[in-house]
């Protein structure tokens, strides 16, 4: 009886523990919407003066708007972090061309390249490959996984992206030729705020952008993986296909 009744005492702990944790993780996600959400309106501010004083000739504007849409950045990933982690985010999932993915995507982060080339193979055949998946958010996606290599591969490499369809998914990969991730850490790269231990504490990250990236394709029934090659890194995003009969 006495064994049982630790046990009991032990099983209460627990179950108290994890409620304790879970109203954490609530309140957790509640305050990083509030806060977020409120931090908008004055940088929506700022960037506006920054613009105004830009006019007049002030050269240092263009290093305050740059500071406030990496600030306008951050806010934006926290939000859907939030959002995600309550199951909230808006899905509009509809047949759409991989294509129109891919132009988006690249649209998006060619100014930012600073150095790097960025090479989209597409199938040989020509084929046009369809599938089921929410645009904007798949946009999201291959952006930041885009950023995420720019970030981590030097000026004058190549950053390739590759679509092909294998079964029911369609997938596309973003390869670099950066350092790859520390073995033991595959998942983690993947967990909010993760940042590497070889990093620099003011290299401009939050650590968001992948774990938004794997909640984003995952909320839509899509994944995002990684792999180490030879020359770097490959991150893959699984997406619903589609046929063309369909469209």
């Amino acid at each position: 009886y006495a064994a049982l009744g630790a046990e009991r005492v032990r099983l209460a702990a627990e179950l108290a523990n994890v409620v304790a944790l879970r109203e954490a993780d609530r309140l957790k996600d509640a305050l990083l919407a509030s806060v977020s959400h409120d931090l908008r309106t004055p940088l929506t501010t700022i960037k506006a003066l920054a613009h105004e004083l830009g006019a007049l000739g002030d050269e240092r504007s263009q290093v305050i708007e740059e500071q406030a849409d990496r600030l306008n950045r951050l806010v934006a990933g926290l939000l859907d972090l939030s959002r995600l982690n309550a199951g909230a985010m808006p899905l509009h999932v509809e047949l759409n061309a991989v294509d129109d993915l891919l132009s988006a995507a690249l649209q998006d982060t060619e100014p930012r390249l600073a150095g790097r080339t960025l090479v989209a193979d597409l199938p040989s055949d020509g084929e046009l490959l369809v599938g089921r998946f929410d645009l904007a958010l798949s946009i999201r996606v291959l952006v930041n996984l885009i950023e995420n290599a720019i970030k981590y591969s030097s000026p004058g490499t190549t950053i390739r992206l590759a679509v092909r369809r294998e079964a029911a998914n369609l997938l596309v990969s973003v390869a670099d030729q950066g350092p790859g991730v520390p073995a033991g850490e595959e998942e983690r790269i993947f967990t909010p705020f993760y940042r590497p231990s070889t990093e620099r504490p003011d290299a401009g990250s939050a650590g968001l952008g992948l774990a938004i990236a794997r909640r984003m394709a995952e909320w839509q029934g899509g994944a995002v993986t990684y792999a180490r090659t030879s020359e770097g890194s490959t991150f893959t995003i699984s997406l619903p296909a589609a046929d063309l009969k369909e469209l």
